[in-house]
């Protein structure tokens, strides 16, 4: 079955570029789970999904490009392995950005907290300089530094710059959250789990803005996701998810851990030309990684939050740069994303 015949069949092909907008997409559905993918979309063929933005006060509707970056192998919740399935990705960056985890730091007030609690770890603050409190459960708190933060993990890094793991993290909640605006998405993940401020909570969940007819069609996914070395002791955590950030792997970078967070992207690997998997650097760019905003599809390249934890930090993780090249920034910091789904 030839591309041109399914986009007679499920909507209207966009110029020459091999864009497609789907009418039914649960036939696009039915014809992967056929094992018609490879025969019917090709690498880099996009596919308009409308998104609507419903965080204003009018809301903006985008025909929003997703590329088939991907067709391999997933696994659903049950872990059942679903051949040639559809990764589709956002080709542009979200409209506006998104915290990947807040700063973990809790103020003790002393009035009512004098002894220190169990679980939890302590810091005295003066001026900018932490000092880390060797307390055991109920010992005094001292009262000799202008304040005092605690944290349940025990890293002053998390507690200033917030966490990089991507099971835990606010942006894997607002991805998968249908919620509307102004009802925050946010749950805390652990103890000690810090919310974004409002700015961010209060906007709706990124699924929020599909159709039904999409959201149908979407599938849950085993994501495998590997955490940093310093807190966590290098483990590789399981998720479920509907949406997700690439990974440092996947997006044709050189990986921390080979085949841990997926298979490279055939898309990423096309479109940058490189013969290896390369991050680059400031002098070392590649234009294909120059990312733009779906709000402003013509505008100057934005910074892109990918799920990849920097594995000898606890607060960094892997983002995309304006530039092109691919580094580790903190988790509190908002970024933009290029959200990928599975259709299988």
């Amino acid at each position: 079955m030839s591309f041109d015949i399914v986009s007679y069949i499920l909507g209207t092909r966009k110029g020459g570029g091999g864009t497609v907008d789907i009418q039914n997409p649960a036939e696009l559905q039915r014809l992967v789970a056929a094992g018609k993918a490879r025969e019917i979309l090709h690498i880099g063929d996009g596919i308009i999904i409308p998104w609507t933005d419903n965080s204003g006060n009018t809301p903006v509707t985008y025909q929003y490009p997703f590329v088939v970056a991907h067709i391999g192998d997933a696994y659903d919740e049950n872990d059942v392995k679903h051949e040639d399935a559809v990764y589709l990705m956002a080709q542009y960056a979200t409209p506006y950005d998104m915290i990947f985890d807040a700063a973990e730091s809790t103020d003790v007030d002393l009035g009512t907290e004098p002894n220190a609690l169990e679980g939890w770890y302590y810091w005295g603050v003066t001026g900018s300089t932490y000092t880390e409190l060797q307390l055991e459960t109920g010992d005094p708190i001292p009262t000799t530094y202008d304040s005092v933060k605690k944290c349940a993990i025990n890293n002053v890094s998390v507690l200033r710059y917030g966490y990089n793991r991507w099971k835990d993290s606010a942006y894997r909640q607002w991805l998968n959250s249908g919620n509307a605006k102004n009802t925050n998405w946010w749950v805390a993940q652990h103890t000690g789990d810090i919310a974004p401020s409002a700015t961010y909570t209060n906007r709706p969940g990124w699924l929020n803005g599909f159709g039904a007819d999409w959201i149908s069609v979407f599938k849950k996914v085993r994501v495998q996701t590997a955490c940093n070395t310093v807190t966590d002791g290098g483990v590789t955590d399981t998720t479920y998810d509907t949406f997700f950030l690439p990974s440092l792997e996947q997006m044709y970078g050189a990986p921390q851990a080979a085949g841990v967070e997926g298979e490279y992207w055939e898309y990423w690997k096309n479109v940058t030309g490189l013969d290896a998997p390369t991050n680059g650097s400031s002098s070392d760019t590649n234009d294909a990684r120059k990312i733009k905003s779906v709000s402003a599809p013509t505008g100057s390249a934005v910074t892109v939050r990918l799920r990849s934890a920097t594995r000898g930090y606890s607060y960094s993780v892997w983002y995309v740069s304006p530039g092109g090249s691919l580094g580790g920034t903190t988790a509190y910091g908002a970024y933009r994303a290029l959200p990928a789904c599975v259709i299988y």
